[in-house]
C-alpha cells in the first residue's frame, strides 16, 4: 500500500529557465561572466547545500575574495536563481494538492532551507509538502542512502510503501530503488549529453516507470495500489 509521494525539486517540480543572461548583467560592471562565476558559486553553493557554510554572509564573503572583488551583487544574483529557477508552476501545486488527498507528500532536495522556505513563503505554499528533507538542514546530500532513510523514517513507512518522483536518474531514482522505494522517472524528451547518457543508463538500472509529464503519476500511483490490494 502506497502511503507517501516523495519529490525532487529542480527540474522535476520547477520549470526549465536559464537565468545566465540576467545574472551576466550584473556581472559585467565587475569585469565577470557567467561561466567564471559560476564555477565558484557551484563550489560555495555546495557547501552551504550541506550545511558546511552557515548562512548567506559568510558565502558571499568566501566569494569576494576568491574572486578578488568587492560590491558584487550577490542577493541579487542569489534572488534570481531561485525566485526565477525554482517557482513550481500552479498546474504541478495542482497535482500535490491531489496526492494530499490520499497521501503523505514530501520533498526531498539538494538545497538550501532558508531559499527554500523564502520562495514558498513568497509563492504562499508554506504548508504544500507535509515535510521538506533538504540537505542544509540534514546535512547530506543526494544519492547517499541516509537521505531516503531521513524521508522513510519522517512518516515512519517501509520502503515499498513510498514513491519517488525525480528527472534525475542517475543522481536520485537509481539510489531510491536501491533502497526499495518505488521510482518514477520524469523524462521531458531534453535533448542534450546529460539525458542521453541517463537514456543509455535506462537500459541497464531501469526505473520501475517513465512520464514524460507529472499528469501521469497519479493514475500510476493508483494503478500500483490497485494490483496490491
Amino acid at each position: 500500500m502506497i502511503k507517501a509521494v516523495f519529490f525532487d525539486l529542480g527540474h522535476t517540480l520547477t520549470k526549465e529557465v536559464n537565468v545566465s543572461k540576467k545574472i551576466e548583467v550584473l556581472l559585467k560592471p565587475h569585469d565577470l561572466d557567467w561561466e567564471k562565476f559560476y564555477l565558484h558559486w557551484r563550489n560555495f553553493y555546495f557547501l552551504r547545500s550541506v550545511g558546511k557554510i552557515a548562512n548567506d554572509k559568510e558565502m558571499f564573503l568566501l566569494l569576494e575574495k576568491i574572486l578578488g572583488r568587492r560590491n558584487i551583487p550577490f542577493r541579487k544574483i542569489r534572488d534570481i536563481i531561485i525566485f526565477e529557477s525554482h517557482i513550481i508552476p500552479k498546474e504541478n501545486i495542482k497535482i500535490i494538492k491531489e496526492l494530499k488527498k490520499e497521501y503523505k507528500v514530501g520533498l526531498i532536495t539538494n538545497f538550501v532551507h532558508e531559499w527554500i522556505k523564502k520562495v514558498f513563503k513568497a509563492e504562499g505554499i508554506d504548508n504544500l509538502f507535509d515535510i521538506l528533507i533538504i540537505s542544509s538542514k540534514t546535512g547530506v546530500r543526494k544519492p547517499t542512502a541516509e537521505v531516503f532513510y531521513i524521508a522513510l523514517k519522517s512518516f515512519l513507512i517501509k520502503p515499498n510503501e513510498a514513491v519517488f518522483v525525480s528527472d534525475n536518474l542517475r543522481g536520485d531514482l537509481i539510489y531510491a530503488k536501491g533502497c526499495g522505494i518505488k521510482t518514477i522517472w520524469l523524462d521531458k524528451g531534453i535533448k542534450n549529453k546529460w539525458k542521453k547518457k541517463e537514456r543509455e543508463i535506462a537500459k541497464l538500472f531501469q526505473p520501475d516507470v517513465i512520464v514524460k509529464n507529472l499528469t501521469e503519476i497519479i493514475s500510476i500511483i493508483k494503478n500500483w495500489e490497485s494490483h496490491e490490494n
